[in-house]
């Protein structure tokens, strides 16, 4: 015998309060002041527009919302700094474009955007907490009349969890104010349920929202030989030739053509000067050789035709273009080499700085082979003499400068290639680490000012190139500082200038006693 089932009981609709509904603004704010004014501080107001002075007569205190975000903020900032410091200070000592390691300025950017990022978390986060969101649903939602809230009427609701809140005596501040209606505020009694439907759905849109990750994830994780998928076609099929194929139109096949004689490359137009090359490019215009021709430019081309001798007059030597600078001269000769030696070892008094330059070497340097017909790396017509005067402190202390600033983070400090990048590939020991070349070496301190030059702007082996990145003078103001460097290691006293002889035997009477010896 099946007992009869209970009922649920069904009990009456909660009450959150009064609500009370107004034709203006102003007489929303004139309500607003009686219930603050009565203690009442669980209470809201909603209008079409936004009601200046709502906040101060609701009695609505400041939020600590900005507070919240001013200690999350400086809290970024703070970590930002730390994290900073640590990185570059104590946990890899870095010096990076000789700034130091506690470098405030090039922190700036890092702790801007941490200070922005912790910020604005902390305001989305902080504002939906301390508003109480996500809210589905309110129970002012149940008065049909609450709908003109958005369009030409205004409320005001007092919640009855306020903790002075009288059901009888809200009843009455309300009506006291005058309004065109106020009801009680009651518990939506609409169900609860989530039809089933709707799970379902939300659980296909989900699937159907992984399908593009799980593709894209599949064609990463694998190899395929079929073209991909062309969503947009933008210029993949438009009739052209890429780099390495083939083309009927040439008598050769190749689509890759080579560059039309006479082309020069952009930005190296007329730059025939030696100032800017560290060679003299007219004695390579007069060589056919495929190397000579693609370090000459046009206008050296044209400068070497007009030095080619006339019949019936006498050869002109070529000229530099630099104006205001020194002549260079062309490559010379053994003879020449030799001759411009003597001079050189009784002038005792000469700049040293020209000394390593002046007479190269082939034994100490031996020459790279190019291609058949071509110059020798060794054999260009280096400038030997620099084209910038050698005893300008400016010019040297912008060599310093730029020195300390671009190349001593490999190079070194003094230039013995020993160095905070060095020694941190050397911890690491992963193989591949080339130890960077020491300007102290013979066959770097016999190289022509010229190829030095030559080679901070071109770049060597895993050296980057610096000719967009350092100026000409600059670039000459670093192979000035480089060969102060490369004297200074075996210099003597009688070779420093008399007034800063007198300085060095001063400050260090020990130290000059030896090196006068």
């Amino acid at each position: 015998m099946s007992t009869p089932k209970q009922e649920k009981k069904v009990s009456p609709p909660r009450s959150f309060g009064w609500m009370a509904e107004y034709s203006d603004e102003n007489d929303l704010l004139d309500a607003c002041r009686k219930v603050r004014d009565s203690g009442y501080t669980r209470t809201d107001a909603f209008a079409p527009f936004p009601i200046h002075g709502i906040d101060e007569a609701l009695g609505i205190k400041p939020t600590i919302l900005p507070w919240i975000t001013l200690c999350c903020g400086l809290t970024g900032l703070t970590g930002a700094l730390l994290m900073e410091y640590w990185m570059n200070a104590v946990s890899y000592p870095y010096i990076i474009s000789g700034k130091p390691f506690f470098s405030l300025p090039a922190f700036i950017p890092v702790m801007f955007e941490c200070t922005i990022l912790f910020s604005a978390f902390s305001t989305v986060i902080g504002m939906v907490l301390l508003n109480g969101l996500p809210k589905f649903s309110n129970p002012v939602f149940t008065n049909p009349r609450f709908d003109r809230a958005t369009d030409d009427r205004f409320f005001l609701w007092v919640d009855s969890r306020d903790r002075y809140f009288n059901g009888d005596k809200v009843k009455s501040l309300l009506e006291s104010t005058s309004p065109l209606s106020f009801d009680v505020v009651r518990e939506d009694e609409s169900s609860d349920h989530v039809p089933s439907g709707l799970w379902k759905t939300a659980a296909a849109v989900v699937l159907i929202g992984l399908i593009p990750g799980s593709a894209v994830l599949r064609m990463r994780a694998s190899q395929s030989e079929d073209p991909r998928w062309h969503v947009f076609f933008d210029m993949d099929f438009q009739p052209k030739k890429k780099a390495q194929q083939t083309s009927t139109l040439f008598a050769d096949n190749r689509a890759s053509r080579p560059p039309v004689a006479g082309t020069v490359a952009r930005g190296d137009l007329g730059s025939s000067d030696p100032y800017e090359l560290g060679y003299t490019p007219v004695p390579l215009a007069l060589d056919a050789s495929p190397t000579s021709v693609r370090m000459v430019s046009l206008t050296a081309a044209d400068d070497a035709q007009a030095a080619k001798p006339v019949e019936g007059q006498p050869p002109t030597p070529a000229k530099s273009e630099a104006a205001g600078k020194a002549e260079t001269p062309a490559v010379p000769t053994e003879a020449a080499a030799a001759k411009k030696d003597e001079p050189a070892k009784s002038e005792e008094t000469k700049p040293a700085a020209t000394a390593p330059a002046a007479a190269p070497s082939a034994a100490a340097a031996p020459a790279q082979a190019g291609p058949a017909g071509a110059p020798a790396a060794e054999e260009l017509p280096w400038v030997s003499e620099f084209p910038v005067p050698e005893t300008d402190e400016k010019m040297m202390a912008l060599g310093k400068l730029k020195f300390t600033t671009n190349c001593s983070v490999c190079h070194g400090a003094v230039g013995d290639g020993v160095s905070l990048v060095s020694n941190r590939a050397t911890e690491l020991a992963q193989g591949y680490w080339v130890q960077p070349t020491s300007l102290h070496e013979p066959r770097v301190q016999v190289q022509p000012v010229g190829k030095i030059f030559h080679t901070i702007t071109n770049g060597r082996g895993k050296m980057g190139a610096y000719g967009n990145v350092l100026s000409a003078k600059e670039r000459w103001a670093i192979v000035l500082y480089v060969r102060a460097l490369q004297l200074s290691r075996d210099a003597k006293l009688e070779d420093v200038p008399e007034p800063q002889r007198a300085k060095l035997t001063a400050a260090t009477p020990t130290a000059a006693t030896p090196a006068a010896k």
